[in-house]
């Protein structure tokens, strides 16, 4: 079984399982996010993107989260290496919570999570006949690390505001193929990002 079914799958089963054994003891819930992203490579421009997923309580203090995240970005053309065009970054994300309990309707906490990404190039209308010559760049899909801050602000029982801030480590091996079959050409590039997001967690 490959990676990309691997983990998913395996994320499926453990929530399965957590859900038998502390549903009953300790809340589930299930979030959406709007996000802006902050790329630290300089001809990625700053981005938009959204995320869902589900957390779930091992104790009053500490929560695991599955999630699925978007990003999107305008790149700018680097001679050599990228093509003007649109990154898609979307990758399935596994992270430890530990929150700090305050006794009030506001809770801060902390996060370090990984997981898989997955990232595509979709490129815009090649103006050269250099540019015309490339198929596509090609991006290996593979295991980055994330961590961050966060809060959440009560608004009643079953639903919750938070707010984030967080930043993704990835790099990846990007390869241009080109229409004529001539050798491929590799680059190194730095997916790395700061993210600001806000959401919201309903629980059962």
């Amino acid at each position: 079984m490959s990676r990309i079914i691997k983990l998913p799958t395996i994320a499926t089963l453990l929530l399965i399982l957590t859900i038998n054994g502390f549903a009953q003891r300790y809340r589930l819930g299930f979030f959406i996010n709007a996000a802006g992203y902050f790329p630290t490579q300089e001809n990625i421009n700053s981005g938009y993107g959204s995320g869902m997923g589900a957390v779930f309580y091992i104790s009053p203090n500490v929560s695991v989260s599955f999630e699925w995240k978007y990003g999107r970005y305008k790149v700018d053309k680097v001679e050599g290496e990228f093509l003007k065009g649109t990154l898609y970054v979307t990758p399935l994300l596994a992270s430890l919570h530990y929150n700090f309990q305050t006794g009030t309707s506001f809770s801060p906490y902390v996060f370090l999570g990984g997981g898989l990404f997955f990232s595509n190039m979709g490129l815009d209308e090649r103006e050269t006949p250099e540019d015309k010559n490339i198929r596509k760049q090609d991006m290996k899909n593979g295991l980055g690390v994330y961590g961050g801050i966060g809060s959440t602000l009560k608004i009643t029982e079953r639903l919750s505001l938070f707010i984030e801030g967080l930043y993704m480590r990835r790099r990846v091996n990007v390869e241009t193929l080109y229409v004529d079959n001539s050798p491929a050409d590799t680059f190194r590039a730095n997916l790395s990002a700061f993210s600001i997001l806000i959401g919201l967690d309903y629980f059962y």
